[in-house]
């Protein structure tokens, strides 16, 4: 099986799983509207997960029994106010890396609740709309230092994403 199948079927076994949890997600990266053709050596699927902090470890639990080849980081990452659990997965000479945002923030709540939901082979999955892509990668680099905060625009009635969605924070 090609590299290309094998992410497929794992994306499609990590939508089940998701699915059957019966959390609320969405994923948000371009993984949701890029081409299949594109796989790399290392892919970093970001999904935004409503939980709470205290329950990861039973979620992480059941995704190592879930997948085969998964690593998991034993506490969350941190950038700013951000919590991300990050776990990989190898396969093969790959890696697909799922970083977990926990959806503390009211601003993550309401991102889930614009969030689309796709057919995805025989499952439903959850992405972001693409103006709340463009506000999440811009509040990103901005808490990283390296964005800049005059690009958080939209070309939707020339009203900035901020203006659209009530919020400058994402607290």
């Amino acid at each position: 099986m090609d590299v290309k199948m094998k992410v497929i079927n794992q994306l499609k076994k990590l939508v089940h799983f998701l699915n059957g949890q019966k959390l609320s997600y969405a994923f948000t990266n371009d993984l949701s509207f890029r081409t299949w053709a594109e796989i790399e050596k290392a892919m970093d699927i970001d999904i935004i997960l409503r939980i709470k902090e205290n329950q990861m470890p039973v979620f992480i639990d059941g995704i190592e029994k879930e997948f085969e080849s998964i690593l998991a980081h034993d506490e969350p990452m941190r950038l700013r106010s951000m919590k991300i659990w990050r776990v990989i997965n190898r396969l093969d000479n790959h890696l697909m890396i799922l970083n977990f945002l926990l959806a503390e923030s009211n601003f993550y709540k309401k991102v889930i609740e614009r969030a689309h939901e796709i057919d995805f082979f025989e499952s439903k999955l959850k992405i972001i709309s693409p103006e709340d892509l463009l506000l999440l990668k811009n509040w990103t680099e901005l808490a990283q230092g390296i964005g800049n905060s005059d690009n958080i625009h939209t070309p939707f009635k020339n009203k900035t994403l901020i203006e659209r969605h009530g919020s400058s924070t994402i607290n």
